[in-house]
C-alpha cells in the first residue's frame, strides 16, 4: 500500500532523531553523495536517516544523486541477511518502527514522483516490509 500525504520529515525525526540526537549536517551530505562509500562515518543509525531527511527537504534539487543513491543504498541494507557485516547492518540497527519508516520513505519516493528507479524501490518496499 502506498502511503500518500503524509509528513515524511516529521516520521523520520520522530522515530530516528529522539533523546537530543541530531541529524548529520546536509554540507556533508552533499560532499558525500554516496552514503555507501563513507568509511570514517560508521553510525548508521544517525547516518541513514540523515541522507533520507536530506532527500525529504531537497526532493526538487535538479542534478543531485544523493536521492538516487539514497535509495540505492536502502535496497541493499534491505537485502542485507548478515547483521555482523557492518557497513551493510543498518536493518538490523532499526527498531520495528524506524523500519516502518524507512518503508514510507520509500513508499513516499515513489508517490512524489522522484526520479528513481521505481522497480528497484518496489523491490526494497518488499524488503523493507
Amino acid at each position: 500500500m502506498l502511503v500518500v500525504n503524509m509528513d515524511i520529515e516529521q516520521a523520520i525525526n520522530d522515530a530516528f532523531f529522539t533523546d537530543g540526537a541530531t541529524p548529520t549536517d546536509d554540507d556533508f551530505i552533499e560532499a558525500n553523495t554516496d552514503i555507501t562509500w563513507q568509511n570514517e562515518r560508521t553510525d548508521l543509525i544517525n547516518l541513514v536517516p540523515s541522507y533520507m531527511l536530506w532527500c525529504a527537504r531537497n526532493r526538487d534539487v535538479d542534478g543531485n544523486l544523493v536521492i538516487d543513491y539514497t535509495v540505492n543504498a536502502l535496497a541493499e541494507y534491505g537485502r542485507s541477511k548478515n547483521p555482523n557485516i557492518e557497513h551493510l547492518n543498518f536493518k538490523f540497527l532499526c527498531s520495528s518502527k524506524q523500519k516502518l519508516v524507512v518503508l514510507q520513505f520509500l513508499q513516499w519516493c515513489l508517490a512524489e514522483e522522484l526520479l528513481v528507479n521505481e522497480v528497484q524501490v518496489q523491490r526494497a518496499c518488499k524488503h523493507w516490509g
